[in-house]
């Protein structure tokens, strides 16, 4: 009875050997059918790139009988930027990426922090301007203050009067 049954079932094994051996013989063929179709994909992606991409004509010159077009592509870079703000600006660096370069590293981020000025410090999000122990400068910090709040030579807690983040200032003794 069991082997009626077997010839009257499907064996996977045989199967998955005759897919083998067929993908086998047949790399060629299939290797250049799958370029074929991820080419087409790629190029229809492209033209219709193309087609809704909006142009701007900005003339139209005939030159040996043929028309030429000037075409403008706006990339967008600056689309965020406050037009007052030049694109290589400190303020600009800053806010596209001052505070991912120093990701994970609190030690290199209180460092670069420190060579800021105070309106470089307050356009970040990773660094606070602040107010400790009666001496103002920029450290690494968040909406809620300053990371190290520890004076390393004296050994001690820093006493923290008031902190700018993002142009707010926070704490007790905000000046007026």
């Amino acid at each position: 009875m069991n082997d009626q049954s077997n010839n009257n079932g499907i064996n996977l094994v045989e199967l998955a050997e005759r897919l083998g051996h067929y993908f086998i013989e047949n790399i060629t063929a299939i290797a250049i059918v799958v370029v074929v179709i991820i080419s087409a994909l790629v190029y229809q992606q492209i033209i219709e790139a193309n087609q809704e991409m909006d142009i701007a004509e900005n003339e139209t010159i005939v030159s040996a009988g043929r028309k030429r077009r000037t075409i403008v592509v706006e990339t967008f870079d600056t689309m965020n930027q406050d037009p007052a703000e030049p694109p290589d600006s400190l303020d600009a660096k800053l806010k596209a990426g001052f505070c991912k370069s120093h990701l994970g590293n609190p030690a290199e981020l209180e460092t670069a922090c420190g060579k800021l000025s105070k309106h470089s410090c307050t356009a970040t999000s990773c660094c606070v301007w602040a107010k400790m122990n009666s001496t103002e400068s920029c450290v690494s910090g968040n909406q809620n203050g300053p990371i190290f709040k520890h004076d390393a030579n004296a050994n001690a807690p820093k006493t923290l009067d008031y902190y700018y983040f993002e142009n707010k200032c926070h704490g007790n003794n905000c000046p007026k």
